[in-house]
């Protein structure tokens, strides 16, 4: 009986420490993701201070926004619904991200980011 009763709390302890050692990778990957993405939304808002002639100030909100919607959508892409879905949640994504864009920059500015966006598309 007190072997039986090791071995349970063997199993229970070492089953704890892996589900602690799989969330330590899950928050290790989840740190990669975000440095990852943050970097993304920075290369972005240079480029679309470049090509919009931004101010910094705006580069620095849009990177912010593009960052927000990356992480938003990277978890819908992670997620486990359907195919539709995800399409349906990440066209939602994009156009409230475009929305809260559109508060940035000029109608001439919108504009033109939205042509670059249809001609990144068209290219892909």
């Amino acid at each position: 009986m007190r072997t039986l009763i090791t071995i349970v709390v063997l199993f229970i302890s070492i089953s704890a420490i892996a589900q602690t050692e799989e969330q330590e990778l899950q928050q290790k990957q989840q740190e990669k993701e975000t440095k990852i993405l943050r970097k993304l939304a920075i290369e972005k808002g240079i480029e679309l201070q470049k090509e919009l002639n931004l101010t910094i100030n705006a580069s620095k909100v849009v990177q912010k926004i593009v960052f927000d919607y990356s992480v938003k959508a990277n978890k819908v892409l992670q997620s486990k619904v359907s195919a539709k879905e995800k399409s349906k949640n990440i066209s939602n994504l994009i156009y409230f991200q475009n929305q809260e864009l559109k508060k940035i920059l000029t109608v001439d500015q919108f504009y033109q980011y939205l042509n670059m966006q249809n001609v990144n598309v068209a290219g892909f």
